[in-house]
């Protein structure tokens, strides 16, 4: 499960990290400005949009953090619950009292106290990995969608930004493409 934990986290990161800037855009001159006036004004059109929008898509966007949660599954813990080993004891302490109890031979009641008690006991442990997997499965479903949820307010982000920038490049008389 540790591994998939890793892996989900990666996953995370690499969503979060890959910055989804927009296709190039080409900027060109409509009123012969020189290449020194573009450059003056393509950086106040980025002051601007980031005035105006609050984002700064050349600024380093670091993602939430994520905690790592992993879920460890009962029979993972202990080497003697995947054996059934307590439960077979359980099991035929059980079944000797009550052959005991009912005048029966209690090595033969222990010993099918104790099959009892391993099945009960495997039973549960399986019952308790299949818990802590969905459990697990259900954390690492969450963490995709806040990832992809992240994604996409950073989408909206860099479209509002871009909005802002063309329209002011628009009204100092430049042409976006692209």
């Amino acid at each position: 499960m540790k591994n998939t934990t890793m892996k989900t986290i990666l996953f995370l990161l690499s969503v979060l990290s890959i910055n989804t800037v927009s296709a190039q855009q080409y900027i060109f001159p409509q009123n012969g400005q020189t290449k020194e006036q573009q450059t003056q004004d393509e950086y106040a059109c980025h002051s601007f949009a980031v005035n105006e929008t609050g984002f700064d898509p050349t600024a380093v966007q670091t993602p939430p953090a994520v905690a790592p949660t992993t879920i460890q599954a009962p029979a993972e813990a202990d080497p003697q619950h995947r054996s059934g080993m307590r439960g077979a004891v359980r099991g035929a302490a059980a079944g000797a009292l009550i052959a005991e109890i009912g005048d029966n031979d209690v090595s033969n009641g222990a010993a099918k106290g104790a099959a009892v008690g391993v099945v009960s006991s495997r039973r549960h442990n399986a019952k308790a990995a299949s818990q802590a997997a969905e459990q697990q499965k259900s954390i690492e479903q969450q963490a995709q969608q806040q990832a992809a949820q992240a994604q996409q307010i950073t989408d909206e982000k860099i479209m509002n930004y871009n909005q802002a920038r063309n329209v002011c490049l628009d009204a100092k008389g430049y042409s976006i493409s692209g």
